[in-house]
């Protein structure tokens, strides 16, 4: 039995009185699950990602971390357990170098000195930052301030792990340092959900895609159920992967036989073929 980490009981959030950024979404969250959040712009994403973090309050419904209704007074308990990284990094990066920046979140959870080093020096050297050590991070690269944004979360070792459109601003060489890095939180047991417009991206990442709409949850399921749903598709404003496209003509031309599984890397169709 899968073991259950986060609830959301039909959760609301309104920004003003007159629009309700989310309605009513129900959902529960598991351990080491690969979760893509996908939607257009204003879907309501980043939104359920700061309600899920603590960031934001619920207008209605509840939030519920290990069966405890997430309230005022365990609220740090979720912001420990429950870490983001925001889509702009600057908007999360504060302190003057990259060591002292990526130290900040273990300092605060007020961990033994030498644990604090430790955790700092072990996600530096995950997200390829060495050189850049004793640097001001706000002088760094975009790519570089995304990398150093994600090593601040590494550090704090949260459970569930939460990326607002992880890949953006990234070139292909940090994308594909930021995809190891993701596969290796799955094999430390860890839940991982972001959010992206890169529908192929999300086919390789995901084993599970919520897709957003109008602040509503109107898609929940697997990757090959929710991106073979044509009519959900448009009314998300979301395409099919690429490799699904593929594969799809291939086999509607009798070049390739039918898999159970729709091959998400490049690597998997040449052993099809």
């Amino acid at each position: 039995m899968k073991e259950k980490i986060l609830e959301v009981d039909h959760l609301s959030f309104a920004y003003d009185n007159n629009h309700n950024a989310l309605k009513d979404i129900c959902l529960a969250i598991y351990k080491q699950e690969k979760i893509a959040v996908l939607g257009a712009n204003g879907a309501g994403k980043t939104t359920f990602f700061l309600n899920l973090n603590g960031v934001r309050e619920p207008s209605g419904g509840e939030i519920r971390y290990r069966g405890e209704t997430v309230g005022r007074k365990n609220i740090n308990q979720l912001r420990r357990n429950v870490g983001i990284v925001f889509q702009d990094a600057d908007s999360q990066i504060i302190a003057s170098t990259v060591k002292a920046e990526v130290a900040f979140g273990p300092l605060n959870m007020k961990l033994p000195r030498t644990e604090v080093e430790e955790r700092t020096l072990s996600a530096i050297r995950e997200m390829k930052l060495e050189d850049c050590v004793m640097r001001p991070p706000h002088y760094l690269s975009g790519g570089e301030k995304k990398r150093v944004s994600i090593a601040d979360i590494l550090a704090m070792n949260c459970e569930v792990m939460v990326f607002d459109e992880p890949t953006a601003s990234l070139d292909p060489v940090n994308a594909e340092i930021l995809e190891e890095v993701l596969d290796k939180m799955e094999q430390q047991g860890k839940t991982v959900l972001l959010s992206t417009h890169d529908v192929d991206f999300a086919y390789r990442f995901a084993q599970r895609v919520l897709v957003f709409c109008g602040g509503e949850l109107i898609g929940d399921g697997s990757v090959e159920d929710i991106f073979r749903n044509e009519a959900l598709l448009r009314k998300a404003n979301l395409k099919k992967p690429v490799l699904m496209q593929l594969y799809d003509l291939l086999y509607a031309k009798g070049k390739i036989s039918e898999v159970k599984e729709c091959p998400k890397r490049i690597s998997d169709f040449a052993s099809l073929l």
